[in-house]
């Protein structure tokens, strides 16, 4: 069945994909040069994202027709067709009329409320303070204070870290999605450290959709390197979007995730609190603050700075794979300071602003 899934999402990604692309050459979807910012030589089809969502679906109904537990499968394509269809909905707008910030963030609010609507939700997470023998207890309970809420059950502070690390993580990858392959490579590398990650855990359903989203991804990953098409804000924001809830379906994933996304999520949050702390300014502002074009700045070719950030994610991802507990601390601490090495030697890089809204 893992091979069934994943050859499906990739093979259905294969050849969606050219005709997305031809969809949006007629309809007018493209992402026109505009330096320093966007740097490719002519009009580029958008709408990926299209593509990858009707790749990962139909994949889900395949998985639907050839698994036994009805009521979770139909529930798992409801709730994927619901919180993603957001995104979709959001970035076609985005890729057509440029929507400004405001009206972007709407679609990813959406998606996750969604998410939370149907009950997922993170209950546990890491204490650091038990490797230090300042606790007892191995993991943060967030599912201790429960509200009722318009017939809905709110329980607090689980549902606003679920809500948090899904914008988290949605935004990292929007944030990340500048040079031609990079958040579909990693989206690639980091569905399927998840679905080994999740197979150890003997959770199946996560790791079915791991291996689904990283077909889609892969059998889009070629038109994208080669610049024939971008992901577009859908495909980008679905990326976070689908890693996250992976890492919240089913416990101890948490950190996994975060070790293969730390480069896009720590450079998205130190290029926000520059925004905010230094230019007093909107988060949401464009510009070349963010590594992956300090790279090139550097001098670094486009392709050698998207293997680069590839290998760091890989490499990190793999090393959380093979080790546990406490090892994990020491990983984020040395992803930390990878990442603040990067900010020191492309420092130079950094251009000013330029307000893409």
């Amino acid at each position: 069945m893992f091979l069934l899934l994943f050859a499906a999402a990739l093979i259905l990604s294969l050849l969606l994909t050219p005709l997305v692309k031809i969809f949006a050459h007629k309809a007018g979807f493209h992402d026109t040069p505009s330096p320093p910012l966007k740097n490719h030589h002519k009009p580029t089809p958008l709408l990926g994202g299209v593509a990858i969502f009707f790749s990962f679906i139909l994949s889900l109904m395949i998985y639907g027709l050839i698994a036994n537990d009805s009521d979770n499968k139909l529930f798992l394509l409801s709730l994927a067709i619901a919180s993603c269809g957001w995104l979709i909905l959001g970035g076609i707008l985005d890729d057509k009329y440029h929507l400004v910030p405001r009206h972007q963030i709407i679609w990813p609010i959406l998606a996750a409320l969604t998410v939370i609507a149907a009950g997922i939700g993170q209950d546990n997470i890491t204490n650091p303070l038990y490797y230090i023998g300042l606790s007892g207890d191995p993991l943060l309970h967030l599912n201790f204070w429960t509200i009722k809420f318009f017939g809905f059950e709110l329980t607090l502070f689980t549902d606003l870290f679920t809500f948090c690390w899904l914008m988290l993580l949605i935004y990292a990858m929007k944030f990340l999605d500048g040079l031609n392959g990079l958040v579909s490579g990693i989206t690639v590398i980091g569905s399927i450290i998840l679905f080994f990650t999740s197979l150890a855990l003997g959770q199946f359903l996560p790791a079915i959709v791991s291996l689904i989203i990283a077909g889609a991804y892969l059998g889009f990953l070629p038109y994208n390197f080669a610049g024939k098409i971008f992901l577009g804000e859908s495909g980008s924001t679905l990326a976070g979007f689908l890693l996250g809830i992976i890492a919240i379906i089913g416990p101890a994933k948490i950190s996994i995730a975060f070790l293969i996304l730390g480069v896009p999520v720590l450079d998205a949050l130190w290029v926000i609190y520059q925004r905010i702390i230094k230019d007093k300014s909107s988060p949401f502002l464009g510009d070349r603050r963010h590594l992956h074009f300090k790279l090139l700045t550097r001098g670094m070719s486009e392709r050698k700075a998207v293997l680069m950030l590839w290998l760091i994610s890989l490499s990190f991802g793999l090393l959380g794979l093979f080790f546990h507990g406490w090892m994990h601390g020491l990983l984020l601490v040395a992803l930390v300071g990878l990442m603040a090495v990067l900010v020191r030697v492309t420092r130079r890089g950094q251009i000013a602003n330029k307000d893409l809204s």
